[in-house]
Formats: structure tokens, C-alpha cells, sequence
């Protein structure tokens, strides 16, 4: 069941100035507010002591502040990724995962309880849709992983809506939750330092497209024919490769930067040197960028393996050969399921 008390953590500061002066407050202390949400992360208003008792106690009657609880916590005996399973007031669980590389420290959020669009060599995909998060709890995932990389003496530099569900398909939510890592009374990301990933929902893309939110965005490609990526990801019998190729472009068009095509290579499925010819054919005409990913091996599922190190060496050296610019995104903790789902899906098990 629904809390009816708004939210603090999914106020913006509008919003906020308006509560506080329904309450008789002077707008400083939506100032204040804000620091001690994103700045101090307090979890309780108990702790907001340069507010008033009154005060204080108005709040705890009127909001509530969003504060999951950790389940989970691990690291990658690399040092290049830590995993975060968080519980929701439900009983539901969410992932998230610190990436480290080098000096850039990246918070990957999920978006959904699950995901509804089966993408079938995705852990999630394997849920379905449970529940859409709140803003406030896209919010809590990136201040708690915050939190533990100021305890190391780090900050998180960016942020990636690439964990767990589509968040094109939880728009609102999703929007609210990156104008509030974006305000500079509080997290203050740059739109530079945010990447909104999707499977490929045209409408949201187009959406965001038009949205006054300065955001990068990135595609999952992961086939070079409509037919191997309807395969893979059922959301391609809808919105064609085609129609991903020309969004691309009219975001480049809008926003002066380009799209991220991101592709698995799966051994025998998107590895092959003509996928390497095709891929490098279709986005010939199109400003992006191509991440390249070996696929993630889950245990669960031999239907997938991530190719040979010779295989992916050679679809390196045909891209390279034709020209063609692209970055190679080693997964980061693969010993600890930090691929979208896994940690989830393992602690389901024990669980159950």
C-alpha cells in the first residue's frame, strides 16, 4: 500500500519551498532540508538539529524520508566493482554497483523491481515487472553508495540508469529522481556525468529527447539484424534497429552529443566477423559511440557464453579495420554476479 505522506527525498526544490511554507516556514529551511538529506544523508528528521523542535516534529508527522535497507554488500577481489542489494519496505529487493576505474567512480541504479521487456540473456528479464521505483528510492540507492565511497575517501563522478529494469518505462519517476541528483544545493551531477541506458522504447527515448534535461543516453543494440535482436530482445518486434539508428541521430541533432550503442558479444549469436561488417555498416552515418561488452556468464543459463578471447580479438580487428572508434567494457566483478539480476536472482534462491 501506497504512503500518502509525500516524500522528502523526491522533493524538488520547489516543491519543497511550497511544503515549508504551507508549515509557516521561511524558505531557508528548504536549504537546510536539502543539505541534510543529500549532503549529510540523515535518514530521520529527528537529526535535522538547526530545524526547529516544531518543526522537526511536523515533519515526522506530515513526510517520510526514504532509507532502504542494505542487504547486501560485495566486493570484487579486484577492487573494480562493489555490488549493493537493497530492500524496499515490501520486502522487494533492488541491485546496485559501484564501478571503479580509475579515478571515475560510477553508481549503476536500477529503475524497476524487475523488468517487463524479457530480454532473454538478462537475469532480470528472467522477473518480469514486480514493481516501478520511486524517485525516492533511485535517489536513496545513489546517496547510500555515495555514502560508502566518502567512507573510502572517494566520490562517486557519475551516474548510469543501467541496473535493474527499463527506466524508460518508469519515466516520471526516473526524470524526477536525475533532476534531484542534478540540484547544486545538493548531489549536483552535471548532465554530462548521467547516462540513461534502454533496451530501445522509442517514446521514452523520444521523450527524453524533448525533456529539458541535459542527460546522455545509450542504446543496447546487441545484434546487427532484426531478426537475431527480435531473438534476443522481444521489445525489437516493435521498435526496429532502424528506428534506434535515426533516434540516435535526432538526439545527436538536439543535444550536440552522441548516443552510446552499447553490444554483448555472445559466442556464436553476435560475435562473428559479419556482425562485425554490419555493425560497422549501420552506424557508418551515425553520431555515437559503440561500448562493447563480452557477455557476463550466468550459471543458471547455458543458453549464452561469452566468446573466446581469440573471437573477440578478431571482432576487435575488424571494426578496427574499417574505421570504426569503440571502447571495450570488461565486466567488472564478474566474481561477485555483477551483471544486471545476478546477485538478485542468487539470493532468491537461498532465500527460497
Amino acid at each position: 500500500m501506497d504512503n500518502p505522506r509525500p516524500d522528502l527525498k523526491a522533493m524538488l526544490p520547489d516543491e519543497l519551498d511550497d511544503f515549508v511554507g504551507e508549515l509557516g516556514q521561511p524558505t531557508y529551511r528548504t536549504r537546510q532540508i536539502l543539505d541534510w538529506l543529500y549532503v549529510k544523508g540523515v535518514r530521520d528528521v529527528g537529526e535535522m538539529t538547526n530545524l526547529s523542535k516544531a518543526l522537526r516534529d511536523m515533519l515526522a508527522q506530515k513526510t517520510r524520508i526514504t532509507a532502504l535497507r542494505q542487504v547486501d554488500c560485495q566486493e570484487s577481489a579486484t577492487g573494480e566493482a562493489v555490488k549493493f542489494l537493497f530492500e524496499l519496505p515490501t520486502g522487494q529487493r533492488i541491485e546496485s554497483v559501484l564501478i571503479i576505474d580509475g579515478d571515475r567512480r560510477t553508481v549503476c541504479l536500477s529503475s524497476q523491481v524487475g523488468c517487463p521487456l524479457d530480454c532473454k540473456f538478462c537475469a532480470t528479464g528472467r522477473m518480469g515487472l514486480i514493481a516501478n521505483l520511486e524517485a525516492g528510492q533511485i535517489v536513496d540507492q545513489f546517496l547510500q553508495v555515495s555514502l560508502f565511497a566518502r567512507a573510502r575517501g572517494e566520490r562517486v563522478t557519475n551516474v548510469v540508469m543501467m541496473g535493474m529494469g527499463e527506466p524508460l518505462l518508469n519515466y516520471d519517476e526516473v526524470v524526477r529522481a536525475l533532476r534531484l541528483m542534478r540540484l547544486e544545493e545538493g548531489l549536483g551531477l552535471g548532465g554530462r556525468k548521467i547516462t540513461v541506458s534502454t533496451a530501445g522504447y522509442l517514446p521514452g527515448i523520444r521523450k527524453l529527447i524533448a525533456e529539458d534535461l541535459n542527460v546522455g543516453l545509450a542504446i543496447s543494440l546487441n545484434a546487427t539484424t532484426d531478426e537475431t535482436r527480435e531473438q534476443l530482445m522481444p521489445i525489437n518486434r516493435k521498435y526496429k534497429i532502424a528506428d534506434l539508428l535515426l533516434a540516435a541521430r535526432e538526439f545527436f541533432d538536439r543535444r550536440g552529443y552522441r548516443v552510446t550503442f552499447e553490444y554483448v558479444l555472445m559466442a556464436g549469436l553476435t560475435d562473428a566477423d559479419e556482425d562485425a561488417r554490419r555493425l560497422a555498416g549501420l552506424i557508418r552515418d551515425v553520431p555515437c559511440k559503440i561500448n562493447l561488452i563480452p557477455y557476463n556468464e550466468f550459471e543458471d543459463d547455458e543458453r549464452f557464453r561469452r566468446p573466446s578471447r581469440r573471437r573477440l580479438e578478431q571482432f576487435y580487428r575488424v571494426l578496427g579495420e574499417l574505421g570504426v572508434e569503440f571502447t571495450v567494457r570488461e565486466s567488472r566483478g564478474r566474481d561477485i554476479d555483477a551483471a544486471c539480476g545476478q546477485l538478485y536472482y542468487r539470493q532468491e534462491k537461498i532465500r527460497r
